[in-house]
């Protein structure tokens, strides 16, 4: 029978927020939400919930803890504890901020983004406790030593404690109070306290962060990695990067503890922690050499942003083989009117004529939509026309058959949702058949059909992580479902190769998966993979093939590779200038690789 939680009626007071280590209040308020968990609810065959104390350090926590609470109350299969530990002790201690020049940068990025790091604003817990019931121990080193805390939270035998607060030595001090602790922690390198360690990943140019934030776990004196962040670097901002991260590791915590072996979303193996022996010190000195080419690359990207767009086009080639992909000859680039962008091509042959389905994006609306062409014997392309357009963006038009009929699975994750869609009257009409997946932020979602199977590539799946991070499998006995996870998810956390980019296929007896790169930019280019293992229990590939934008001249990425008996495509971006003055476009491109040149040995990096 699993336990039943009992809370006392009391009253809590939200001022008062300082109390002696024996004081335990059991807030009784409105019955909690409904369960969200993905599991079901509990029954009695159910196991007991594991009971969990969240710790924090302060009334005011960011807002990605705060999500994170509000999931972890309204799981059934959780019972948590907040347990708001006061360490008056590191008041008198103070703590290192960083030079004051880092500190004057960091807080001007701060405001200029507040708007798009909401996971970074601070927000009241008690706010969570208005409609939702959850015990809440009170706990302060002030008159109390800190065995008596330690003994306090022990005897509540709690099965795992979860510190989420900004100082690390809060954990240290409750370092016995549970036999299992995981805390969430940022690194920061030696000699450089008070500097986050994303910000040296800008600093030296790491085009995906090595020193992100970790869930460390300790357990019976052994720690262990439990999950870090893994995203491409923003070299714009620190604040983003922060943003970024903390999203993700509130997802990876959420996709964790709800239940993970159902779920089969397990997380990044259990791995020893690792401490980076890079000593770093941030002076004045070194400050003042980031920021002038910080500056540098923010004209940059204003100066781009506001004379240049991004417009995708799709381009064209009789098919050869893999091992010699080279778009640099006999291509025909389908290009778009100026208003839309066409992407994510999709090839298919039907009666002895071929077709192609891609994403006709239109700027004015915002929104994409499925249309398809005919590719003549010799590339040429007729007058697209749409076939599929909903009030939401559509987009990755997926193509397979199955018992005989034609089906598409496009990107919508704009409705949180993997649907799949018949061809009634092909090529033009299409209907709704099945949802496959609700409540998710699946992208790029990719079926392949193997050893009796039908699996499931996706990419993203966490809500508020960008989804180029991370690949998620699920396989079945049909398109139809239901699915199960793979247990090894993600099986890949590498914004260089995770987005799927096109259909699975073989060459040569060997099973290639296409994936973005997306660690310069969004889309920069394309890998193919060779799938070495696949199976309910295992995934493994390794890189055979980088297809990079400089095969068309003027691209700057490619992102979609597909093809069929007859025909390769990919789809490739310009910048297109947003007003008709020819001669600008020139002179930025001329600027541009001026500043390749000035960069291309990094001057902040070689000034360590």
């Amino acid at each position: 029978m699993p336990k039943e939680k009992t809370n006392t009626p009391v009253i809590f007071n939200p001022g008062l927020y300082l109390f002696q280590a024996s004081n335990v209040l059991n807030c009784s308020l409105m019955p909690s939400l409904s369960d969200i968990n993905p599991a079901g609810s509990i029954s009695q065959s159910s196991p007991a919930p594991m009971k969990l104390a969240v710790v924090l350090d302060s009334l005011l926590v960011p807002g990605w803890v705060h999500y994170l609470i509000g999931k972890l109350i309204s799981c059934k299969a959780i019972e948590p504890t907040l347990v708001i530990f006061i360490d008056d002790s590191k008041a008198a201690v103070g703590l290192d901020r960083g030079p004051i020049l880092f500190r004057l940068w960091s807080a001007l990025d701060r405001w200029v983004r507040r708007r798009r790091t909401d996971a970074l604003q601070l927000r009241d817990w008690r706010l969570l406790l208005r409609d939702r019931s959850i015990p809440v121990m009170l706990l302060s080193t002030c008159n109390t030593h800190p065995s008596g805390i330690d003994s306090t939270v022990k005897a509540a035998n709690f099965d795992l404690l979860l510190y989420l607060g900004s100082d690390i030595h809060g954990a240290e001090a409750l370092a016995g109070a549970c036999p299992t602790k995981w805390s969430v922690q940022q690194e920061c390198l030696r000699g450089a306290a008070g500097v986050p360690g994303q910000f040296w990943d800008m600093y030296e140019g790491n085009r995906i962060t090595r020193y992100g934030p970790k869930v460390i776990e300790q357990k019976q004196n052994q720690t262990s990695t439990v999950y870090c962040s893994s995203a491409a670097t923003n070299f714009l901002s620190l604040a983003l990067n922060q943003n970024t991260a903390y999203w993700e590791i509130a997802d990876a915590l959420v996709k964790r503890l709800f239940d993970a072996e159902t779920l089969g979303m397990q997380l990044n193996s259990d791995m020893p922690a690792s401490q980076h022996s890079t000593s770093r010190s941030l002076g004045s000195f070194r400050m003042a050499g980031f920021l002038v080419q910080w500056i540098m690359r923010i004209m940059r990207h204003e100066l781009r942003k506001r004379l240049f767009r991004e417009q995708w086009s799709i381009a064209l080639q009789p098919k050869v083989d893999v091992s010699t992909v080279n778009f640099e000859h006999a291509v025909k680039i389908l290009r778009p009117p100026r208003d839309h962008f066409y992407a994510d091509p999709f090839l298919i042959e039907r009666s002895g004529r071929n077709y192609l389905f891609f994403e006709d994006y239109k700027f004015s609306s915002r929104k994409g939509m499925i249309s398809f062409c005919e590719v003549d014997a010799e590339g040429n392309c007729s007058e697209p026309r749409v076939v599929l357009e909903r009030n939401y963006h559509l987009s990755y038009p997926f193509l397979f058959t199955w018992q005989g009929e034609l089906y598409m699975i496009p990107e919508t994750r704009d409705n949180g949702t993997i649907e799949m869609y018949r061809a009634r009257d092909f090529p033009d009409a299409w209907v709704q058949e099945a949802v496959l997946m609700s409540d998710v932020a699946a992208t790029d979602s990719t079926l392949l059909q193997y050893h009796g199977k039908w699996w499931l590539f996706t990419a993203g799946m966490l809500e508020h992580a960008p989804p180029h991070g991370t690949l998620w499998l699920f396989f079945a006995e049909s398109p139809m479902g239901p699915w199960t996870a793979h247990p090894k998810n993600p099986i890949v956390s590498d914004p260089s190769c995770a987005r799927p980019a096109g259909c699975l296929f073989f060459d040569n007896g060997e099973l290639i998966r296409p994936g973005q790169d997306c660690t310069d930019s969004y889309g920069h280019a394309t890998k193919l993979h060779r799938v070495n293992v696949l199976s309910e229990t295992d995934y493994q590939e390794s890189l055979t093939v980088n297809i990079s934008p400089d095969q068309i001249p003027g691209s700057s990425g490619i992102h979609t590779f597909n093809q069929n008996a007859e025909f390769r495509v990919i789809d490739c971006k310009f910048m297109i200038p947003r007003f008709n003055f020819t001669f600008l476009g020139r002179l930025f491109r001329g600027l541009e690789a001026r500043y390749d040149v000035l960069f291309a040995q990094d001057p902040v990096k070689n000034s360590r």
